[in-house]
């Protein structure tokens, strides 16, 4: 560092406090697969280059290992399936974001790897409710939406009165 000082996480290295931004969990293009892939692999390579993190939890040894002993020695060559040990291995201490990286924003790269972790299990959380909601209820061929209530042999409220009584 600069002085024979080390510098700190957050924005941008200068050792001021990072910018925590808010997830954007409301909008559908946080749970798009294909965005989320690119994200992590933006995240993931930046993450390969500078290594500040290395000895907290062991997502980042997993994902160094992973890249390192992949075909091409790069992300390009680790299969996005392989990411998931990555993210279930994060605890989400903030340890990274807080203190180590010097990537987080208000820098230019913008790097929230916890934020990045709950993104992927918010998506592959979304992911297993609709697969477990097309198990409970298949949509026959040819109909595109889900029928509910009665006409669909649901419950009805009909003959019960006012609920609020």
């Amino acid at each position: 560092g600069e002085g024979g000082k080390e510098r700190k996480g957050g924005g941008g290295g200068d050792g001021s406090a990072p910018i925590r931004h808010p997830l954007a969990w409301n909008k559908e293009e946080f749970y798009d697969e294909k965005a989320l892939d690119i994200e992590m692999r933006r995240v993931f390579d930046v993450c390969h280059g500078c290594r500040r993190c290395f000895n907290l939890c062991n997502s980042f040894p997993k994902l160094f290992d992973l890249i390192d002993n992949a075909p091409s020695g790069e992300l390009d060559s680790v299969p996005s399936s392989s990411f998931k040990g990555v993210v279930d291995d994060c605890t989400v201490c903030d340890l990274c974001f807080l203190t180590k990286c010097p990537y987080t924003p208000p820098h230019a790269l913008n790097v929230d790897f916890p934020h990045l972790m709950l993104r992927y299990r918010a998506v592959e959380q979304a992911e297993g409710n609709k697969s477990a909601a097309a198990r409970l209820n298949p949509v026959p061929e040819g109909e595109d939406k889900v029928k509910m209530g009665a006409s669909a042999g649901g419950m009805s409220m009909e003959g019960h009165g006012d609920p609020a009584r």
